[in-house]
């Protein structure tokens, strides 16, 4: 049932070789024998696609994938998602106790090796009807092709790795630059275009922070959208966003400006060098890519020049994400707005471990909620940055406190049924937490996360909780940092020490071991980044 070992290492060197000029080039007609799956197989995927799958995509998937019958191509593309989410969910776990404590007791699940080796298969085939794909056909059908590309990029960023998942997005934006005017004109072209331009955003977080901000420039690693397409195509995307989709948007690139200032003042202190001159860029991306044990590339040597940022005009481009945030709240209904904390509250803060917070009638409206706490605490939290001083161990005004206390109380609420294998293709619930202590930290925070929440967490899921990072390694990151706090230091950013090509079943094994990039600062201000093992 499964293709043969040398069909699968030629589709995937075939694979990311796909570009513009793909569907110009000739193509055996004749599918392989060897990628041929079978009726009874491909209905059981498909019901867990219907069932399961399609409710964690993109709302315009289902535009494309809900009809009785799709292009091959897209056909294959669904298969091969579906079984990348049975791999991970029709499998025994995994789990390791920490330090003989229970508190840090962590659970991940094994790969399906034989659900793995099918969503190998379907991609395969779904790649083979990619390329036999001819050009009148494009007209036809691109925004399906679109989205055909779309998930197989997202198989690669739930089951390979980043490697292929960058390639992939790479491949797609390709698709679009050549193709853009026959998707605007297609019908389901603008819902194609939503669709890609998250997953375009969902690939930032692992761009380094060395490199060129988006508008900036060409990148080297991964596509910048601006000034890679046109602007008529970006405004179209940017313009016909939803709410979740703008708020995502916001949050993706809030994090990026927050994570490019701190590491400039990391590196420019712990070297010993103004933060000022042009050539801090190519100290952080020195610095950064030799600690995560990555080469360093002429190419990427002449962006991280070019890409560096004085922090006032990272401070401008975290005001704009500001105003941004405003408009989001303005397209909101009342029930689905967080509360405004921005004000001092008038009554004692609450304790997180017995929160009461405002409830949200989908699980959706949940995160973005969350999604939207981390923004506001980031902009507060980076008024400790300026040109002229070096950060302090913060004391914390009340704002920022309640922001983080309404994000724990909002945390409370979320339904792990639901979390658990709904968020496997945006920023997690896990992955929020891991976000929130790089932002703000205190006692409380910590007894919250380990002690209230993370327990509801494994009750229900046992570490299938996942998207970029592993449930169990975003819980043992954030153990290390609270480690970090209780002996006075502040933890500001981290970054796994893991080659690019690291597949994601390694990732997923609670033993498999994984050094930590830390940046942040001691009780007395100094700044410091170190490489350390992660426990």
């Amino acid at each position: 049932m499964a293709a043969t070992r040398g069909a699968i290492t030629i589709a995937r060197e075939n694979k990311f070789d796909l570009g513009p000029k793909l569907f110009d080039e000739p193509y055996s007609k004749e599918l392989p024998i060897s990628l041929v799956s079978e009726a009874n197989v491909d209905s059981r995927y498909l019901g867990h696609f219907f069932s399961h799958v399609q409710q964690s995509l993109h709302p315009a998937c289902r535009r494309f994938t809900g009809g009785v019958s799709q292009p091959l191509h897209l056909r294959y593309a669904m298969l091969c998602l579906s079984a990348s989410s049975l791999s991970m969910l029709d499998t025994p776990v995994q789990s390791r106790v920490l330090a003989a404590s229970e508190r840090t007791s962590v659970f991940s699940p094994l790969v399906n090796p034989v659900h793995d080796r099918n969503a190998v298969m379907y991609n395969d085939l779904a790649v083979w009807y990619l390329h036999s794909a001819y050009k009148g056909a494009i007209h036809e059908n691109a925004p399906s092709i679109l989205v055909s590309y779309i998930l197989l990029a997202l198989y690669h960023h739930a089951s390979t790795d980043h490697e292929k998942f960058r390639l992939a997005v790479t491949d797609s934006v390709k698709f679009v630059i050549a193709n853009r005017g026959d998707i605007l004109n297609a019908p389901g072209g603008t819902d194609a275009l939503q669709m890609w331009f998250r997953l375009c955003t969902s690939h930032r977080p692992s761009k380094s922070p060395a490199l060129l901000l988006e508008g900036q420039g060409v990148s080297s690693s991964a596509p910048n959208l601006l000034p890679d397409v046109t602007e008529h195509l970006y405004m179209s995307c940017i313009l016909g966003m939803s709410t979740d989709d703008l708020i995502y948007d916001i949050l993706i690139k809030t994090l990026e400006i927050r994570t490019k200032l701190v590491v400039s003042r990391c590196v420019a202190d712990c070297h010993g060098v103004p933060e000022q001159p042009s050539d801090i860029g190519i100290l952080a991306y020195e610095t950064l890519n030799t600690m995560l044990g990555r080469p360093c590339t002429p190419e990427g040597y002449a962006e991280a020049r070019k890409g560096f940022l004085q922090s006032s005009h990272l401070f401008e481009l975290l005001n704009v994400q500001k105003e941004r945030l405003a408009v989001w709240r303005s397209r909101l209904r009342a029930d689905q707005l967080p509360c405004n904390l921005h004000c001092p509250r008038e009554t004692k803060s609450k304790d997180v471990s017995a929160p009461q917070a405002d409830q949200f009638y989908t699980h959706r409206d949940t995160m973005n909620a969350l999604y939207c706490r981390l923004c506001e605490i980031t902009f507060d939290g980076t008024t400790e940055f300026n040109a002229s001083s070096k950060p302090s161990m913060p004391k914390y005004c009340r704002p920022i406190e309640n922001l983080a206390d309404s994000f724990c109380e909002i945390a409370s609420t979320v339904n792990p049924a639901i979390s658990n294998t709904s968020d496997v293709y945006t920023l997690s619930l896990a992955e929020s937490l891991l976000q929130l202590v790089q932002l703000y930290r205190s006692d409380k925070i910590f007894t919250f996360i380990f002690d209230t929440l993370w327990p509801r967490l494994e009750a229900t899921g046992k570490g299938y909780e996942h998207s970029h990072y592993p449930t169990h390694l975003v819980k043992r990151i954030v153990g290390q940092i609270g480690a970090y706090w209780n002996d006075g230091h502040t933890v500001e950013l981290t970054l796994p020490a893991v080659p690019e090509d690291i597949p994601k079943y390694k990732l997923l094994d609670v033993d498999q071991s994984i050094s930590l990039v830390v940046c942040g600062h001691t009780e007395d201000g100094t700044s410091f980044m170190e490489k350390r093992p992660l426990a």
